[in-house]
């Protein structure tokens, strides 16, 4: 059965049945492993906000929807704003691919500290913080400007 508080103990079931430890060596293991999970996870997040720094120059050009002619794609809910060559097809592919791995990542975490082990969820939290300090925090953050947010 499941445990469903937190509970301190070597024997641990992570996010599959194969993934079940009764050793310590491997509940240490165990531990490294989310550790260093949580750590990508983080500098996962940082490299999609410098991807998305880096490939929002030259991405759309503002151009009024009265000057765009029939064959060239247009973004209608960005109030016509026209979408210039194929390298945005790219670009919203790498993306999205890198906002999908970094989510996924993100919940399979999750559902590690749902296991309610104490030591699974110290690692994972311990992993964040250190990928935290070393890729998001001071000045080793990227300055990456959100135009909704802008004062």
């Amino acid at each position: 059965m499941m445990h469903m508080t937190f509970y301190w103990g070597k024997s641990v079931t992570v996010l599959f049945d194969q993934w079940a430890v009764k050793t310590w060596q491997g509940y240490i293991l165990t531990l490294i492993v989310l550790f260093v999970f949580s750590v990508v996870h983080e500098w996962l997040a940082v490299q999609r906000s410098l991807f998305l720094t880096t490939s929002s120059a030259g991405k759309t050009s503002a151009v009024p929807s009265a000057a765009v002619s029939d064959d060239t794609p247009e973004a209608p809910l960005l109030g016509g704003v026209v979408v210039q060559g194929s390298r945005i097809g790219i670009n919203k592919s790498l993306e999205s691919l890198l906002f999908g791995i970094k989510v996924g990542l993100g919940y399979l975490l999750m559902l590690a500290v749902m296991s309610y082990n104490g030591g699974v969820f110290l690692s994972i939290v311990a992993g964040l913080a250190v990928g935290y300090f070393f890729f998001r925090s001071g000045s080793a953050a990227p300055s990456f400007h959100d135009p909704c947010c802008s004062s």
